[in-house]
């Protein structure tokens, strides 16, 4: 079965212009030999030793053989203009995602920006893993150029045992009159991917938009037999007319119900999330194509009302159980449940109150493997259960493999929850009886809890310099059990770096998983990431530092059992740049293996203030051959407040990449005490305490920095977006003689201003009046007294001492800071006769993620410290 999709990649060399929704593990692509590079490494000098500073020790490449088509020598930064570097930079991110194996290959799908079209790509990598095919002896892996996904291609869904893929495809269907509409379709295609089986169209009756959100609400499964589909789509909008159409009584209609919010005009659920409202489970006969709503759910009752779309649950995350009885998913709750009186915004928000349901399902599903004809009485389906209903947050279901009569399910859960907008999570597991469908109440069992403070569970390892901290992770791995069902693997914030960890179904142990794929000798400081299981039993990983883009890689299946020794891995691929415009060429760039042109070190400062004493971390970057000047520094808080900023390309480097590289800035992001990763307490410190104890750890991080003798005290920036920006306003007015210069994204400026115009006024309360004073059950705006905390704890309080040339960039679909707030600031320092510059991208919500937008803000403001710092 190896061989199959090997063969067919030569078959497929006669047909370079595929069906587009056909590619599968073999994709049609033909073979070519990839470049091989004979490196030369010489030692890069370390930098400075510090008591506190975990080092890292790079190798800079130097290539002797040319690229492909070209004897260009490497340009330096200085020969390159900043939309030249710029897109070096952006070219060599490796984001992944849907990354699975099937009959001996791997297949992921990279995203890569495109700047001439202000839009993502997608392409399609189909890579071998046997040694045979990836040319041990080789200098490199091969690797089977990628093909390149069509934007209609919303999803692919192997099924479990890889003979059928399903497709989501988005299609625009012209009308006569010119117009056009929208419509969902699955593709079934069978022969582990080669035949388009079944084309189901699903009808605009049955629902809306189909859920592509992968990353939270979304979620599509297979069943175990293979012959329907699980999946969550926004429930139809009542129909509505104006009071003047003459045909509204005939179809019965709601006169002047359009723009009537939960009729017309549905409640969402904020940033990012502006077109989800309501979501519900179907089902999908792969065979007759029949549809049906899984209507034995919480708020089903809401859902027979066709004249509203307030209240109930949202439906997500849904699986089949191993014995195909009965779905599992999460439910939140959209204002039945007695938490969500006004809807939040959900997106990075992962308190919103949830819990995990399941739903015997067997009636539906032999009801829609009926063919139309077909009217035989079906025994009605039982009634939902809750199967988490002492937890305040529980989500992400994940199922193992059947041993005899019993399956384990797995999920994270945290029983009291919390007010910040993230924090640890705790790790249950219970036996599912596959003869009954459902869980077995006595097998519950809490593997890992949640942790207060790093060390407190009594372990013992450390990884970059601090103990387990607990479980920092939004979401479990689709594959996350171990085929011997000892352990679940997942990838957890850990400090500042993202580590794989094995946990133990036995006794609850973690062990962090230790390997290097590019023999660096850096595996403590580096960022990894569990993607799935190979179907030997070994684990298929990625790899970033913050000046080396992602690479993939395999752990052999001993992986396990190593401890805390490092695991046996090879090198399955080092994926190429593919250039972000036609404005430079990438062939100058001639190795993915060359450092970035900066090297990093991370480090723990111990704070002095502050009731909870958990270290700030920091991550450095420094540009290369600088052993002899003082560098100017950049600051970075990072946005959230309670996210990470890892030692990963993606995250970390990038952009401010670009910054150090071609500006030659020291970069320093800052972990602050509020960030995940430090274990609870240390999170749940900076609620109550924003704007004061946040500012501090940044200003501690940075004289650490400064007392090491590698930058300029003279010459120090702040840059950062959202909280980040909200940090970066604090820092320029509490303590301008430190910080000179400044460049902010949507940053929040004035909470008091804010708070009943953004979609998160639970993070006005939070952090700024602490923990419990958000009303979660009866909205309410705030009073007086709270506004005039609010205010003082906003960086508006300290706009007196501001001399800081500030650069604020703006989008202006923004529901999460609303622009208003960096607008309030431009005017207010631009009257102070401070130099003040204002980046306005109207069609950018708060990411200000739109390609050409963001590289446009990125460019202006290496230009703007270029002037002023």
């Amino acid at each position: 079965m190896t061989n199959k999709p090997f063969l067919l990649l030569i078959i497929a060399l006669s047909s370079l212009s595929f069906s587009s929704t056909a590619l599968y593990q073999a994709s049609s692509v033909a073979f070519t030999s990839t470049h091989r590079h004979n490196l030369n490494r010489r030692h890069q000098r370390s930098l400075r030793h510090h008591h506190t500073l975990a080092f890292v020790k790079n190798n800079e490449s130097t290539t002797k053989k040319t690229t492909m088509l070209t004897t260009t020598k490497q340009a330096t930064s200085s020969d390159m203009s900043d939309a030249e570097a710029y897109n070096e930079m952006m070219s060599a991110a490796v984001d992944l995602k849907d990354v699975y194996v099937r009959n001996g290959y791997v297949a992921a799908t990279r995203s890569v920006r495109d700047i001439d079209s202000n839009s993502r790509r997608s392409f399609l990598y189909s890579i071998p893993l046997s040694t045979t095919l990836q040319q041990k002896e080789a200098s490199e892996p091969f690797i089977i150029p990628p093909a390149e996904l069509p934007t209609k291609i919303k999803a692919r869904i192997p099924s479990p045992s890889g003979f059928k893929l399903a497709i989501l495809v988005e299609e625009t269907i012209p009308a006569p009159d010119g117009s056009e509409s929208k419509r969902f379709v699955f593709e079934i295609w069978t022969n582990y991917g080669h035949s388009l089986s079944n084309r189901i169209v699903l009808p605009k009756e049955k629902h809306g938009k189909v859920c592509t959100d992968f990353e939270w609400f979304g979620g599509i499964s297979w069943s175990p037999d293979e012959s329907a589909l699980v999946y969550n789509a926004e429930i139809p909008t009542p129909k509505t007319t104006s009071f003047f159409d003459s045909a509204q009584s005939a179809d019965k209609s709601i006169a002047g119900g359009q723009y009537t919010l939960g009729v017309g005009k549905s409640e969402d659920w904020g940033e990012k999330y502006t077109s989800t409202a309501m979501l519900a489970l179907f089902c999908v006969n792969v065979y007759t194509g029949n549809i049906g709503i899984v209507d034995n759910v919480p708020g089903s009752s809401l859902r027979k009302d066709t004249t509203s779309t307030d209240g109930g649950y949202v439906l997500g995350q849904a699986i089949f159980s191993p014995c195909g009885k009965s779905v599992v998913y999460t439910g939140w709750d959209a204002g039945e449940g007695g938490e969500m009186p006004r809807r939040l915004g959900a997106i990075y928000c992962f308190q919103r109150p949830c819990k995990i349901y399941s739903s015997p399902v067997s009636g539906l599903l032999n009801q829609l493997a009926k063919s139309d004809n077909e009217s035989s009485e079906v025994a009605k389906d039982e009634p939902f259960i809750c199967i988490t209903p002492n937890d305040r947050l529980s989500r992400s279901p994940r199922f193992s493999k059947a041993a005899e009569d019993t399956a384990k399910l797995a999920y994270l859960c945290n029983t009291k929850g919390f007010d910040t907008h993230g924090g640890c999570m705790a790790l249950r597991v219970v036996d599912w009886s596959m003869i009954k469908g459902e869980i077995v109440h006595i097998s519950q069992k809490t593997l890992v809890d949640v942790v207060s403070l790093p060390g407190e569970r009594g372990d013992t390892v450390q990884v970059a310099g601090l103990h387990f901290p607990g479980l920092f992770l939004n979401q479990l791995p689709e594959d996350c059990f171990s085929s011997d069902l000892n352990h679940i693997v997942a990838t957890s914030e850990w400090g500042s770096v993202n580590k794989i960890i094995a946990i133990s179904l036995k006794d609850g142990s973690v062990t962090p998983i230790n390997f290097d794929l590019l023999g660096t000798n850096n595996n403590a400081d580096s960022s990894q990431r569990f993607l799935c299981f190979a179907e030997d039993g070994g684990a298929i990983v990625a790899q970033s530092e913050v000046h080396r883009p992602t690479v993939l890689g395999y752990l052999q299946p001993s992986f396990l059992q190593n401890g805390n020794d490092i695991a046996q891995s090879r090198l399955l691929a080092k994926l190429p740049p593919i250039s972000a415009t036609s404005h430079s060429s990438m062939y100058l760039r001639n190795s993915v293996d060359i450092r970035m042109g900066y090297s990093y070190q991370i480090f723990n400062v111990q704070p002095t203030h502050g009731v909870v004493k958990v270290p700030v971390g920091g991550v450095l970057l420094i540009p290369d051959n600088c052993e002899d000047e003082k560098l100017p520094i950049i600051v970075v808080p990072h946005g959230g407040p309670h996210t990470a900023m890892p030692t990963s390309f993606e995250r970390a480097g990038a952009s401010y990449g670009f910054l150090c590289k071609h500006g030659r800035y020291a970069i320093l992001h800052v972990n602050f005490r509020g960030s995940t990763g430090f274990g609870q307490a240390a999170l749940e410190s900076l609620a109550g305490t924003a704007g004061s104890q946040d500012v501090l750890d940044v200003v501690a991080a940075t004289r650490h920095v400064i007392e090491m003798g590698l930058v300029d005290p003279e010459r120090v920036g702040v840059c950062g977006g959202s909280h980040g920006g909200f940090l970066a306003g604090h820092l320029i007015g509490q303590h301008p003689e430190l910080f000179k210069v400044a460049s902010m994204r949507n940053p929040c400026m004035n909470i008091a201003s804010m708070v009943t115009a953004t979609d998160i006024p639970d993070w006005c309360y939070v952090e700024t009046l602490g923990p419990g004073k958000y009303n979660w059950s009866d909205y309410r705006t705030p009073t007086k007294e709270e506004l005039g905390v609010m205010w003082d704890k906003s960086p508006i309080a300290h706009l007196d001492n501001v001399k800081a040339p500030t650069l604020i960039g703006l989008g202006m679909m923004d529901k999460r800071v609303p622009p208003s707030q960096g607008l309030e600031y431009f005017h207010a320092v631009r009257a102070k006769n401070v130099p003040a510059k204002l980046l306005v991208y109207e069609d950018c919500d708060h990411a200000i993620d739109r390609i050409k937008s963001e590289a446009d803000f990125w460019i202006n403001t290496k230009q703007w410290f270029d002037e002023h710092l």
